[in-house]
């Protein structure tokens, strides 16, 4: 009986417990698998968190340099007061005596209480140390940053008496060229929310590093930045150092050398601001005993000067009035300073060379001359009659006499009989007005072409000369506007174009409106005889050691006249036309995020090939090959593509040289002609000038609530362009003043006086004297 018992560990009692025994090893077996195996890679990474720390070491930022190497903004040496707490003595006496000692030194309160006694919310010393002391008792904590070196230099000679307390040297922006560069260089400040994911992954410290804001240095902040470098060290759970493992060294941001002309650049300024102040003054004298609102107590307050070499497209001088001091903002923002600017009425942090949009006025009949000769609208020899006003009959009274729409020249007593070149020259409105959108007595005549240039062809030829589109100069902000057709008109007015529509569009007002760059790019066209080129102000990037790494090279970004087509017959057309020619298939469309026909592998512009037909004519057809110039760091987010402007049959405008060369003669008789000439005050004895007055009436959100838009005499800025030698050019400039009234009185003025600097700096540089002819 005894030998026939079950014992406790037998029979299904053993089997359950083998069971039980081989289920626990099975389960650690696969937890060690996943831990080891599956995990494993995860849990290094882990470890690695919490025993490796990489420290950042900065990467020396780049200089920028005008072309004639003077500094335009630098690093200067910049003191971090830092507290590593771990290392403070434990005694709570000696310690208060540490924070109130570094108080007195920065300013910073040494504890909350007394930071609330002087009524301030400024964390303090004790606070920071606290924070840190619970996170990483080893890693320095950020006192007081950016304080002056005689501070620095005094913890440094108290460091025995201050265990604990580190000076850290950084680096900050210098501007030393201050305002009269701000719009160009820019200003840094700490990285906004929205970014700081994007830029963590590319090493910046949202804690510490500062970006570009503005000009070059936001546009160019990878390429100024260069990249952080990095020491690997282990620490222990606390954060201290055990051991340095690697060091990856920074590598320096890019020099750049501008194609700036800093002196000239201060001169057009000066020049600029007297003249608005002069401007201003006489409007107070004519003010004298008005009341405050009265129209005549207006005056201006914004300006732009423009120079460039029309053979380049390098720009020389490119100054936005008002303007700020960078230097406010070099070292951290001057939020007092920042809320001043806002306050005012022109906002002075707005570069108004590229970020604003203005009637250009007279300037615009140049565009309009060139393609009213291209187009054989009238023989530009036939002269038409200007009495001094035209009546256009309306549509709808044809009869009714009373009815015709009334458009005047600027001379009310007219110009004669005028033919294409003196119109130029006298700024003629009524001959601008019949070959521009026609007259019925001369096309009856046989004179003239029906319907004259029509708004059609204006846009073509607008469009060809970079109006409407991005131009690619290396800054933020610059806008695109749009060239007005009927299709804007419709949807954004409401109503169909009219011949009243060309007639304004015809000498630069309406709905024409333009940035500066816009203007002088196209000017620049048309005087170096067919070459649209990117405006640029990069002339080299360097190395740290000063050597050239890339150089510039002015690239052509719309072939304007045929004759500068490339060996093989390729053109060059802009991003606006090929998106209007290719539709759907188009580089925009392709490129745009927002492009439902967006495919990032076919997004190669450098790759990009189109063809067009330049002469869809009946007698025959000329297909040409073009590409499309993308400007360094674009990012196709400008919404270019629009199904509402796709026209497989639009026809790319081009101009010939005989179209150019009168434009130019109109633009020299403007000058020199006694009889006619709206800019006989800038002839020199010294070189030959050719120019182009504008005064372009405008009703804006400043000038209508203060009174100012009466019906027949609307305020008016003033534009001037010109360049020099007539024969040969090599600089040309354009003036905007806003509310400057007259052209020819106040931004004529200027540009004489940039021009004769110009000159004058070059005989200097050159050492040869200037000869009067």
């Amino acid at each position: 009986m005894m030998n026939n018992r079950i014992m406790p560990f037998q029979g299904w009692r053993l089997t359950f417990f083998q069971g039980v025994i081989f289920a626990i090893f099975l389960i650690f077996s696969l937890r060690m698998y996943q831990m080891q195996l599956v995990e494993g890679a995860n849990a290094q990474l882990a470890a690695d968190d919490n025993r490796l720390n990489e420290q950042p070491i900065p990467a020396p930022r780049g200089v920028i340099f005008d072309r004639y190497d003077n500094i335009l903004a630098s690093n200067v040496p910049a003191y971090v007061v830092r507290i590593v707490p771990a290392e403070l003595p434990d005694d709570r006496e000696a310690e208060l005596e540490i924070f109130n000692r570094i108080s007195a030194l920065t300013g910073v309160p040494a504890t909350r209480a007394l930071a609330i006694a002087a009524g301030s919310n400024q964390r303090s010393i004790e606070e920071i140390v606290i924070e840190g002391l619970g996170f990483a008792p080893f890693q320095p904590v950020v006192i007081a940053q950016d304080v002056p070196q005689e501070v620095a230099q005094q913890i440094l000679e108290e460091s025995y008496e201050l265990p604990g307390v580190t000076i850290q040297e950084a680096a900050v922006r210098q501007y030393p060229s201050g305002e009269a560069t701000a719009h160009i260089i820019g200003y840094m400040g700490p990285i906004p929310p929205e970014e700081q994911l994007a830029l963590l992954e590319l090493g910046y410290d949202p804690a510490f590093d500062r970006i570009g804001y503005d000009g070059l240095e936001r546009y160019l902040e990878s390429t100024l930045a260069g990249q952080r470098g990095a020491i690997l060290r282990e620490v222990d759970v606390a954060g201290e150092e055990q051991e340095q493992l690697s060091i990856r060294n920074p590598i320096p941001g890019q020099n750049i050398r501008l194609t700036i002309d800093l002196e000239l650049q201060q001169f057009a300024l000066q020049a600029l601001r007297d003249r608005i102040n002069a401007i201003n003054l006489e409007a107070a004298r004519q003010a004298e005993g008005l009341q405050a609102g009265d129209f005549r107590r207006t005056a201006t307050d914004a300006g732009v000067v423009i120079v460039m070499n029309p053979n380049t497209g390098e720009i020389l001088t490119l100054v936005s009035y008002p303007t700020y001091d960078n230097s406010r903002f070099a070292r951290s923002i001057d939020v007092e300073y920042y809320l001043e600017l806002l306050e005012q009425t022109r906002n002075p942090l707005l570069n108004q060379t590229i970020g604003s949009l203005y009637p250009p006025g007279s300037a615009w009949k140049l565009i309009t001359a060139a393609a009213v000769a291209e187009e054989n609208v009238i023989d530009p020899e036939t002269r038409l009659y200007d009495g001094g006003d035209l009546l256009l009959p309306n549509f709808y009274a044809e009869n009714d006499r009373a009815a015709d729409q009334r458009f005047v020249c600027w001379n009310r007593d007219g110009h004669g009989y005028v033919n294409l070149v003196e119109a130029i020259a006298a700024s003629c409105n009524v001959y601008f007005y019949q070959v521009g959108g026609g007259y019925e007595p001369v096309e009856r005549a046989g004179l003239l072409r029906p319907g004259g240039l029509g708004i059609d062809d204006l846009v073509r030829y607008a469009t060809a000369l970079g109006i409407g589109s991005e131009l690619g100069i290396e800054l933020p902000g610059e806008l695109t506007g749009r060239m007005p057709d009927r299709d804007w008109k419709r949807i954004n007015v409401g109503e169909n174009w009219s011949t009243g529509d060309t007639y304004n569009a015809a000498f630069g007002q309406g709905y024409i409106q333009v940035t500066p760059l816009q203007l002088i790019s196209s000017v620049a066209a048309l005087v170096n005889n067919g070459r649209l080129y990117q405006p640029t102000i990069i002339q080299d990037f360097l190395d740290e050691e000063g050597n050239v790494i890339d150089s510039f090279e002015p690239h052509v970004i719309r072939t304007v006249n045929l004759d500068y087509a490339e060996a093989d017959g390729s053109l060059r057309l802009l991003l606006l036309e090929d998106m209007i020619i290719q539709g759907w298939n188009s580089l925009a469309c392709t490129c745009e995020e927002t492009s439902p026909r967006y495919n990032a592998a076919r997004c190669d512009p450098a790759g990009y090939r189109a063809r067009v037909d330049i002469d869809p004519t009946l007698e025959g057809e000329d297909w040409r090959e073009y590409t499309v110039f993308i400007p360094m760091n674009y990012t196709f987010n400008a919404n270019i593509c629009d199904p509402l402007r796709f026209d497989p049959n639009f026809t790319p405008a081009f101009l010939s040289t005989e179209s150019l060369d009168l434009v130019r003669r109109g633009m020299r008789e403007a000058v020199i002609n006694e009889a006619l000439g709206t800019a006989k005050g800038a002839n020199l004895d010294y070189v030959a000038v050719a120019g182009k007055t504008g005064t372009a009436e405008y009703c804006d959100n400043i000038a209508y609530p203060l009174g100012l838009c009466e019906p027949g005499n609307w305020p008016a800025h003033a534009w001037f362009t010109a360049y020099a030698p007539y024969e040969n050019p090599e600089v040309l400039v354009v003036v905007f003043i806003y509310n400057g009234r007259e052209g020819s009185g106040n931004a004529l003025p200027v540009a004489v006086e940039v021009l004769e600097e110009y000159f004058r700096l070059k005989s200097e540089r050159e050492s040869t004297p200037i000869v009067s002819n």
